[in-house]
């Protein structure tokens, strides 16, 4: 039995594991199975896995096979709800087709390990709070090149409720002016529930020196104020790195790559003569 948080619109994959073993000497044979699972609450369960669900396949004695459930939790769940996924395996009947007859040993003791194997398996899915309609995200520090004329700094303003339309973020972005002029853009975004949208603000660094620090702003909102985030940024300022284009690798692939088309060029003026 295992049990896990989940909130309205995230998705849960459970892999189980199921075989045709035996520890006690007996029924020591290949035989037809039937494995499914159900959602004691009705979630919608995706199920496949090496045999389908509810369908008879034969599972050689010794081997394991797995089977595989997806879900997501349905949008009008409430915060504390709980649903039970179980798991069960079963034989086949006479007529092939499956049934509710289980393994007369249930559960299966394996002795040398001290563990009991059963013919079904339970996951237990308990709602939680799901993630802020709004949040900001962002780096702690941003570096900027000495005499970068635009440089972006980025922010994600994110929609963290995966059950959420499509919802408008209006946004804020200001500086203190220690790194450029200081600046003070507004605008929106509309973002998806569960994704996340870039946003910029932009400062000049032509005049800064190395080691100047500044700090940006972002306050974003939704219309009417119903939800409400702010994150500050440090901008750094930092000596520019030159870019050796032509180190000595560099230079070594250069000259093997020009013998090798002045080598293929030789060779048709060669042909050419003939």
């Amino acid at each position: 039995q295992f049990s896990y948080d989940i909130y309205a619109g995230a998705s849960q994959e459970w892999v189980v594991y199921w075989g045709n073993v035996t520890w006690e000497g007996t029924c020591m044979a290949n035989d037809t199975f039937c494995w499914t699972a159900e959602s004691k609450g009705g979630w919608t369960l995706d199920l496949w896995g090496q045999n389908n669900p509810n369908v008879p396949g034969i599972c050689n004695y010794g081997s394991l096979k797995y089977a595989v459930v997806d879900l997501v939790a349905p949008c009008d769940v409430s915060i504390c709800d709980y649903d039970t996924i179980i798991v069960s395996v079963t034989y086949s009947n006479n007529a092939g087709e499956c049934d509710d007859c289980g393994d007369c040993l249930n559960p299966d003791y394996r002795p040398s390990k001290g563990w009991y194997y059963y013919s079904a398996d339970t996951l237990i899915l308990h709602v939680v709070e799901s993630p802020p309609a709004l949040y900001v995200a962002q780096d702690s520090i941003s570096y900027v090149d000495q005499g970068q004329t635009q440089a972006y700094i980025e922010f994600q303003i994110c929609n963290g409720d995966l059950c959420a339309p499509e919802t408008d973020y209006y946004y804020s972005i200001t500086s203190k002016g220690h790194i450029g002029s200081a600046i003070n853009v507004s605008d929106m975004t509309t973002v998806s529930g569960g994704l996340c949208g870039n946003v910029y603000g932009v400062i000049d660094a032509e005049d800064a020196s190395v080691c100047d620090y500044d700090t940006l702003t972002i306050i974003a909102w939704t219309e009417g104020g119903g939800a409400y985030d702010t994150c500050v940024q440090i901008v750094h300022a930092v000596e520019p790195q030159s870019v050796p284009l032509f180190t000595k690798p560099v230079v070594t692939i250069l000259v093997l790559a020009l013998i090798l088309v002045a080598a293929i060029f030789l060779r048709r003026r060669m042909k050419g003569v003939k």
